[in-house]
C-alpha cells in the first residue's frame, strides 16, 4: 500500500470523527439548551478520541514513544481545555486555578516526554 493510500485512510478516519464530535457537540447543547458549548463538547470529545488512539497505540507497539507523548499532549489539553470552559461558566471566577492546572498538566507531559526518550 502506498504511504498516499494510508495517508488517506488517515484523513477520513479524522474527518468521520470530526463529524460524529460535531454530532455530539450538536446533541448535547441541544438537549442542555446552551448552544455556545457546542465547541467545549467538541473539545472534550475529540480529546478523549485522542487519548483512547494514544493509550490503545502503546498497548500496540512498543517504540511508539514520541506519538504516544504527542497524542497525550493533544489530546490531554483539548480535553482539559473543553472541561475548563465549561467549568469556568458554571462557576466563575477560578480562572487562576484553571490555569494552573492547564500548566500542571503541560508540564507533567513534558516530563513524561523526557523520561521516554532516555
Amino acid at each position: 500500500m502506498s504511504e498516499e493510500m494510508r495517508g488517506g485512510n488517515r484523513t477520513g478516519l479524522a474527518f468521520g470523527y470530526l463529524v460524529i464530535c460535531a454530532a455530539v457537540g450538536i446533541l448535547v447543547s441541544w438537549y442542555l439548551d446552551v448552544w455556545w458549548y457546542f465547541f467545549p463538547i467538541m473539545m472534550i470529545a475529540g480529546g478523549a478520541y485522542l487519548l483512547a488512539i494514544c493509550f490503545l497505540a502503546s498497548r500496540a507497539s512498543s517504540k511508539g514513544g514520541s506519538i504516544f507523548v504527542y497524542l497525550l499532549l493533544w489530546g490531554g489539553a483539548m480535553l482539559i481545555l473543553g472541561v475548563e470552559w465549561i467549568l469556568n461558566d458554571l462557576y466563575p471566577g477560578n480562572l487562576i486555578l484553571m490555569l494552573v492546572v492547564f500548566l500542571v498538566f503541560i508540564g507533567g507531559v513534558a516530563i513524561l516526554g523526557y523520561m521516554m526518550r532516555k
